[in-house]
């Protein structure tokens, strides 16, 4: 019987994470990866800025997230800790959301050409047996072991990125009245450098900021110069694209849970600003979630119902679910200036005259160039050269920009035909279908206040009604 497409891809016979290595400011483990009768060991290490504690049991998910962008290619996934049955749930639910985002969205619906030719899936290939993939959970080591973290409502943690997402949120908790904690991950690689403006700035102003140094940007070349489909060559090219990896906010998330722990964290804000759900059909019959499901309302939800089932108690959420990236970038600018001088949005920021500047060109650039202006800010304060609006058109016209099309022609027709749009979705908060109220899923603490700074910079409340998104209240 010929192989499937997902028995065909198979890299490595087994992945097995190591019982993990706890001292009071880091976190160690061997990544073994074995083909055949090749074995090669990576050791992953999560440094800590401060002293926390951690048990064999956060410690073993910690290392495992980061291995769960390759399990996809894997037969099997081997746990040597300890785990619990909530630990069992969240990981099954992971290896196959993964599998499917990798085989949807860097295989089948890829932006760049990292595949091997004759890895490119026949139609044929493209169903749910082959999107689950085969892997396999082993984790012989059970424990029954349950946190017992006492929170703090006025106690919040905010992914810090350099982006404009996370650098509202903490202007507007801030504002609120929250103990705001700013979370920082460096991954030892050049995404760093996205976040370094803004780390060097809170640590010379702010209370309150965390850090984890980790090597998993070296461990993830570890792994994608061992998993066969990938063409080399072009994973060079692309360097500042990840090839496979999709399951990036999990790392970040479980390696703050030592810090949520120790200080009785109760919320932590992710930078998930609106995505148009009639932007998001299934492809070939399969649900997916175009590649950012670590950003998406289920995942929140997800991560919110293993921190209260293993006693930690903290809920994953965002403040800026409900509205699009030009009015994250409008209320930024207009209201948080000094927040906004530090935005880094670009995963190809470089040095220049003694700076860190954006390339200015990639997707991400000309969205927020775009943002900007639309707004009335000067894009040279957050690093970007002084181009005409000519160029700018040019340039976006000729890249393949990752923006809500309504967003995107709204943006247009402000900046380069000089039209002055009616009443537009992308402009107000958008009521979710399962919604009763705007903002529901921001922590109630804080939701008033921050409900009122984001509504003094919209154009009122949006609702689906019959496919389209319809002025529901001013």
């Amino acid at each position: 019987m010929p192989q499937s497409y997902a028995e065909r891809v198979i890299s490595f016979d087994r992945i097995t994470v190591s019982e993990p290595e706890i001292t009071t400011n880091s976190i160690r483990g061997d990544i073994t990866v074995t083909s055949g009768d090749e074995a090669r060991k990576f050791r992953l290490i999560f440094t800590y800025s401060e002293p926390v504690n951690a048990d064999r049991r956060t410690a073993g998910l910690i290392l495992t997230m980061p291995v769960i962008n390759f399990t996809f290619f894997a037969k099997e996934l081997f746990l040597d800790f300890p785990v619990g049955e909530n630990d069992i749930r969240l990981l099954q639910n992971f290896l196959k959301i993964n599998a499917r985002e990798v085989f949807v969205n860097k295989i089948c619906r890829r932006r760049f050409e990292f595949i091997k030719k004759e890895y490119i899936p026949e139609e044929s290939d493209i169903n749910q047996s082959n999107s689950d993939g085969i892997t396999q959970l082993i984790a012989p080591l059970r424990t029954d072991s349950f946190h017992h973290v006492k929170t703090d409502p006025k106690f919040s943690a905010v992914l810090s990125s350099g982006g404009k997402e996370s650098l509202l949120t903490y202007g507007m908790l801030r504002e609120a009245g929250s103990r705001v904690f700013s979370f920082f991950f460096n991954e030892s690689g050049g995404h760093w450098i996205t976040a370094k403006t803004s780390y060097d700035y809170f640590s010379g102003n702010y209370k309150d900021v965390l850090k984890v140094w980790s090597n998993v940007d070296r461990f993830y070349k570890f792994m994608q110069r061992r998993v066969k489909i990938l063409d080399q060559v072009a994973v060079t090219k692309w360097a500042d694209t990840y090839p496979l990896q999709l399951f990036i906010f999990p790392v970040y998330i479980f390696a703050l849970v030592p810090f949520i722990i120790k200080y009785g964290i109760s919320s932590i804000y992710i930078g998930d600003e609106f995505d148009d759900p009639r932007e998001m059909p299934d492809f070939h019959g399969l649900k997916h979630y175009y590649g950012i499901f670590d950003q998406s309302l289920e995942f929140n939800r997800m991560m919110s119902e293993f921190f209260k089932d293993t006693g930690i108690g903290s809920v994953l959420t965002s403040a800026v679910y409900p509205i699009a990236g030009n009015i994250v970038e409008k209320i930024l600018l207009q209201r948080y200036p000094e927040l906004f001088k530090l935005q880094r949005s670009c995963h190809s920021c470089h040095y220049e005259n003694g700076g860190i500047v954006p390339c200015g060109r990639c997707s991400k650039c000309l969205g927020i160039l775009m943002f900007t202006i639309a707004a009335g800010g000067d894009p040279t304060k957050i690093g970007y050269e002084d181009i005409s609006t000519e160029e700018l058109s040019k340039r976006v016209e000729s890249e393949r920009m990752r923006l809500d099309s309504d967003e995107l022609s709204y943006l247009k027709e402000i900046i380069f035909d000089s039209i002055k749009p009616g009443v537009s979705h992308v402009t107000g908060i958008h009521l979710l279908p399962d919604e009763k109220d705007p903002g529901e899923l921001i922590p109630e603490i804080f939701r008033g206040k921050i409900m009122d700074v984001i509504s003094s910079y919209s154009s009122g409340t949006f609702s689906l009604i019959d496919g389209e998104w319809v002025l529901s209240r001013h």
